[in-house]
Order: structure tokens, then C-alpha cells, then sequence
């Protein structure tokens, strides 16, 4: 019940997971995996398929979850706004071969990921990106 109610889910404990909205399902699921205490969290796309309030609820979760417990996240994803949020530290794969290795900061304006990635003109949706951070 920790875990419920560090991601606000208390309230819906008695609920079967499969009735809870899709956003709140993906944070129960980061919720279970956090149930045994891991060193590193690996998670697969973890924004897919989110709208943008529930992408904002997930980049605060795993920003807090780097913060309070010293986890590492292992992550693949393509919303750039949840990599630059809670990344230090990005590793940028093309086609299985890295192409970019640094900060948010420098992978955001290398040449490489924008074309591989972001498309000429990079594009970034300032209002989800975490205040003290830019695009």
C-alpha cells in the first residue's frame, strides 16, 4: 500500500487494475516493479500511448522515483520531453549503433539525433518540459 499511495492510487486499491484509466495502469505497473526495491528500473516505452497530463503525471513520477531513491532507469522511449526530463545522463541508438552520448543539453542539440530523431527542425513541446529545464 506504500507504493499506492506514493503515486496517488490509494483510493482505487480495491479496483482491478484492468478498470483503472490506461495512464494509471502504467504508473501501477512502475509501482509493482519499485515492490522490490530495484537498483535499476528498465522500462520499454513507458509514455506510449499517454495523453499529455498523463505523460506530465508519469515525467514527475520517475524524476521523483531518480531523486528520492537513488534508482538508475534503464529507458527506451520516444517522447522526447519524458528522456529529457528525467535523464542525466542519454544514450542515443540509430539502427542498434550509437550515434549520441551526453547530457539532455548536448544529445538535444546534437546533428545526429535531430536528424535521425527530432527531423530537421527539432521540435519540443515546451509546456512539458519540468520548470528549470528547456527544449
Amino acid at each position: 500500500s506504500q507504493w499506492l499511495e506514493r503515486i496517488g492510487l490509494l483510493p482505487d486499491a480495491d479496483r482491478q487494475a484492468g478498470e483503472l484509466p490506461y495512464g494509471d495502469q502504467r504508473r501501477l505497473e512502475i509501482a509493482r516493479a519499485m515492490c522490490s526495491k530495484p537498483t535499476l528500473l528498465c522500462l520499454d516505452e513507458p509514455a506510449a500511448g499517454l495523453n499529455r497530463n498523463e505523460s506530465a503525471a508519469l515525467n514527475k513520477l520517475l524524476r521523483n522515483i531518480c531523486d528520492t531513491y537513488g534508482i538508475g532507469i534503464l529507458l527506451i522511449e520516444h517522447d522526447m520531453s519524458v528522456v529529457m526530463n528525467i535523464s542525466d545522463h542519454i544514450v542515443v541508438l540509430d539502427y542498434g549503433k550509437k550515434i549520441s552520448d551526453g547530457s539532455p543539453v548536448s544529445v538535444r542539440h546534437d546533428p545526429r539525433v535531430i536528424r535521425a530523431y527530432l527531423g530537421e527542425e527539432a521540435e519540443c513541446d515546451p509546456g512539458a518540459v519540468e520548470p528549470g529545464l528547456s527544449c
